[in-house]
């Protein structure tokens, strides 16, 4: 029973909430942020009618890329990490990638300055332990509970929390063990630290493998991955749209999970409950135009920031080196934190980072602010879903966004993608 509880949550942790009808051709999605786009895109191609209602009076959600005098801004996701579903996407939609710059430098702030993450003395520490026993796999288990025998408190705070903070806006004792690693927790009981890291490097090795990895955007920014899967739909897309919400058959909500449960609170009020459990960080997306660059972080992709240091920002990006043709003219960088920066605010950042930096060296700050940017992927969440994929196989109401099937774009991508290939329209 435990073996097939486990493969249930598996399954679950990369899965659209939902089914469809094959006796109504059409589908009614709700939102055409990034996961409505996607989710339609591959719904068309596998014989699906769909229409999108959509309140604002553009498509593509928190992916949007301001054009500034100075450059460009995202408001969300500032690049997408290839996979080979994500690649395979791009092709289709026939857009030319730029890919990161090779072999830039990924650094953290640690001991009051910016240094490499891979230190030896890390590495010595860590090895005569990679033999020894993990705990078990439970449901309640978080990622800093299962590396803290490995790692210690020090490590998984200065490192491994850092590391996640950059993906998930969390540290690891927030975040979901099961969640973070769902092709693991089948397992319940790993005989050593050596035998997950095993597991993992198998399970990578299995997936198919892009010919292009890394991270890549677009000449223009991420504007243009979501504006040509408008262009592509939007005949089927309503902007603006002023539809009151009515859960049809095939229906489909592709907003946040606080967005969604409002929308089905007088039809499903059960799904309404579980959804709002699903909380959000807030994050603050600061593009920084500079007229010279931090020395510090020269040819580096950025820097990752431990909590507890004099910093407001979690994170910083820099944008010229990884994309520098986006970039052409000034030096752009983006501050990810938790707190609306003020320009003082942010002026103090960069002087932690160069303090004889002044007001006259900034041309411009571009300062986008979420207050539900990254959904929270705890233990909360795990059960909500796995929840929620129970209720909603008696309702008509599918759920999908960043917080149903993996937080980031070529997770959403691949969900779509299996979605609609394991759902092809039979109908005549």
């Amino acid at each position: 029973m435990e073996n097939f509880r486990n493969t249930y949550l598996t399954t679950n942790m990369k899965n659209i909430i939902g089914s469809l009808d094959q006796r109504e051709r059409t589908v009614y999605i709700w939102g055409a942020g990034f996961s409505g786009l996607v989710l339609c895109h591959y719904l068309k191609k596998a014989g699906w009618k769909v229409t999108i209602y959509e309140k604002e009076n553009r498509a593509g959600g928190k992916i949007q890329t301001l054009k500034t005098p100075f450059g460009p801004s995202e408001t969300g996701a500032n690049a997408i990490f290839l996979n080979y579903d994500g690649l395979e996407l791009l092709k289709d939609l026939k857009l030319e990638i730029i890919s990161a710059a090779p072999k830039l430098k990924r650094k953290l702030f640690l001991d009051n300055k910016i240094s490499s993450p891979f230190k030896l003395s890390l590495l010595l520490r860590v090895l005569p332990r990679l033999l020894s026993k993990p705990p078990r796999i439970t449901e309640g288990l978080s990622v800093a509970d299962f590396f803290k025998p490995l790692l210690g408190q020090r490590i998984v705070h200065d490192y491994l929390s850092t590391v996640l903070g950059g993906v998930y806006a969390t540290g690891a004792e927030n975040l979901h063990f099961k969640s973070i690693f769902p092709e693991v927790q089948n397992t319940i009981q790993f005989k050593s630290y050596w035998d997950f890291f095993k597991t993992l490097i198998r399970h990578k090795k299995a997936q198919p493998q892009p010919e292009i990895k890394g991270s890549a955007s677009f000449e223009g920014g991420m504007s243009v991955l979501v504006d040509r899967l408008y262009e592509l739909h939007k005949d089927d897309i309503r902007l603006s749209s002023h539809e009151e919400f009515y859960p049809k058959k095939n229906t489909f909500i592709c907003t946040d999970a606080q967005t969604a449960s409002v929308m089905v609170a007088n039809y499903a009020p059960a799904i309404a409950s579980e959804l709002k459990l699903v909380t959000y960080q807030h994050l603050s997306s600061v593009t920084v135009f500079l007229k010279r660059q931090i020395r510090d972080l020269h040819q580096c992709f950025g820097v990752l920031i431990p909590r507890g240091n004099k910093f407001l920002s979690s994170g910083i990006l820099n944008n010229k080196a990884i994309f520098p043709i986006n970039n052409p003219n000034v030096y752009a960088y983006t501050f990810i934190s938790h707190e609306k920066l003020t320009p003082e605010e942010i002026l103090k950042e960069i002087q932690h980072l160069q303090d004889d930096m002044t007001q006259d060296d900034i041309e411009f700050i571009q300062n986008n602010y979420w207050d539900r940017a990254i959904p929270l992927y705890n233990v909360n969440r795990s059960l909500a879903i796995n929840r929620l994929h129970e209720l909603t196989q008696t309702n008509k109401i599918g759920l999908f966004g960043n917080y149903v099937a993996g937080i980031s774009l070529r997770e959403m991508i691949s969900a779509a993608k299996n979605f609609a290939q394991n759902n092809k329209f039979q109908g005549v």
